[in-house]
């Protein structure tokens, strides 16, 4: 195993760990289908109630997103560090590592069109395009909005109600979201099997 492929390696299985914690997080809101309200005709303690709305994407979309963004980071930079080696400079802008591994990686139609999904802003889910539209924010802007309430000079908060209280649409979202986190999964293992040869 060349130095190359043991470096990318390490940003791959780490990164496989953050869409891990998105997958479950996805399965955890479907499974309770979004509720961030209860109606009942009995009075119910404050432990019950925590229990039944605790996974949806008032609570969950913000961090949910954070770390899908992060695995997909690390998921590229591990191919871009692979094919530019230790001349790659690492950032955080995630539209020029999606780029870059466009270019290297031209015959992952599958992959490209995966991670285009979730940067390329024309491309992506109408929650996550409305979001970025509503904020004026670009896509490498994003990241810095899933950490923070405001932007770094403090003079614009930051809008997250876009990504939230999106009831049945939500869960839509999710079920598409843990799906394409499959397949990037398998994907991304199956290239960097190739390139381990």
């Amino acid at each position: 195993m060349t130095n190359k492929y043991y470096t990318s390696l390490a940003f791959w299985t780490m990164g496989d760990k953050y869409l891990i914690i998105s997958h479950g997080v996805c399965e955890k809101i479907i499974r309770n289908r979004n509720q961030y309200m209860l109606v009942s005709d009995h009075k119910l303690t404050l432990k019950q109630i925590e229990r039944k709305t605790k996974w949806n994407d008032v609570n969950m979309i913000i961090p949910l997103l954070f770390n899908f963004y992060h695995g997909l980071e690390l998921m590229l930079k591990g191919f871009v560090l692979f094919s530019e080696g230790g001349e790659v400079k690492l950032d955080h802008k995630i539209t020029k590592l999606y780029q870059k591994f466009h270019t290297h990686y031209s015959d992952q139609k599958k992959l490209i069109n995966l991670f285009g999904r979730y940067i390329v802003k024309n491309q992506m889910p109408e929650i996550l395009f409305n979001f970025l539209g509503h904020n004026k924010l670009s896509v490498n802007r994003f990241y810095e909005s899933l950490r923070y309430p405001f932007n770094n000079s403090l003079t614009k908060e930051y809008q997250h109600y876009k990504l939230k209280y999106q009831s049945d649409r939500g869960i839509e979202f999710f079920r598409t979201l843990k799906n394409d986190i499959n397949k990037i999964k398998k994907l991304t293992v199956a290239l960097g099997n190739l390139l381990e040869q």
